[in-house]
């Protein structure tokens, strides 16, 4: 299989997830929501949108917009933006061990 097939199968599942999710919580405009999802994973699976370049887009408008506010709220927000990609992969670490262990005791 190719990485773009890959890619586009996973916009698949994360589109229809999000119209199953959506949908059951009774938001409105569920297919919006839906293609929305669809959209945004397949430009970041397929390496339209670089990943870095919309964190470095997001950091830079979050702490503009909020340092704006007050300089402390901004101080804030440059502490957050550093300290997510750290829990974020925590986070991971902790799901895969316990796939891993979940699998292993299944095994």
């Amino acid at each position: 299989m190719s990485d773009q097939f890959l890619a586009l199968l996973v916009a698949d599942l994360v589109g229809a997830m999000t119209l199953w999710k959506v949908t059951r919580a009774g938001a409105a405009y569920p297919w919006a929501w839906s293609l929305g999802a669809w959209a945004a994973t397949a430009a970041f699976s397929t390496g339209l949108i670089p990943v870095q370049t919309m964190i470095l887009i997001a950091g830079v408008s979050m702490i503009v917009g909020v340092g704006l506010i007050t300089p402390l709220v901004g101080v804030i927000a440059v502490v957050v933006l550093l300290a997510t990609p750290v829990i974020v992969v925590q986070r991971l670490c902790g799901r895969w061990r316990r796939a891993i262990a979940a699998h292993a005791s299944r095994a």
